[in-house]
């Protein structure tokens, strides 16, 4: 990670925040995610917005520099046969891998000693998995 385009990593954090309030609009998985968590969608604002949404922002900062070290890191540009992993593609295939090998770990075993249903794990992995595929497919093809 000699150099990082910080246009692409800014573009990358601002995306995983959209993917984030698309994600857990009521629209679209935001009930699922309250009823799965025994919550009211109605009585989700945040008790002190400014520190509840600059802590989200500072931790998306943190989790998009492991992200770039992940998808444009050593071994990331040009393969020996000349394939060029500077497409979007590769960025899918890291995100499809983390939420295999990582997410699905992570968020599946406490599912299972907490007694959470499928669906528990279904909207978390899955909001990880479109959060790093947008964002890793941006800092793989702009480079």
């Amino acid at each position: 990670m000699e150099h990082i385009n910080w246009a692409a990593f800014a573009v990358a954090v601002v995306a995983q925040m959209l993917v984030g309030y698309i994600w857990f609009h009521p629209a679209v998985m935001g009930k699922m995610w309250a009823k799965v968590n025994g919550l009211d969608i109605n009585n989700m604002k945040p008790t002190n917005a400014g520190m509840t949404y600059g802590l989200t922002i500072l931790l998306t900062v943190i989790f998009t520099f492991w992200l770039t070290m992940n998808v444009t890191g050593p071994g990331q540009d040009t393969a020996p046969d000349g394939h060029s992993y500077h497409t979007f593609q590769h960025g899918l295939a890291h995100a499809a891998l983390l939420s295999i090998m990582i997410m699905l770990p992570v968020f599946g075993t406490p599912a299972l000693f907490e007694k959470r249903g499928i669906g528990w794990v279904i909207v978390h992995v899955g909001y990880w998995f479109f959060r790093m595929a947008v964002a890793a497919g941006i800092l793989s093809v702009w480079r």
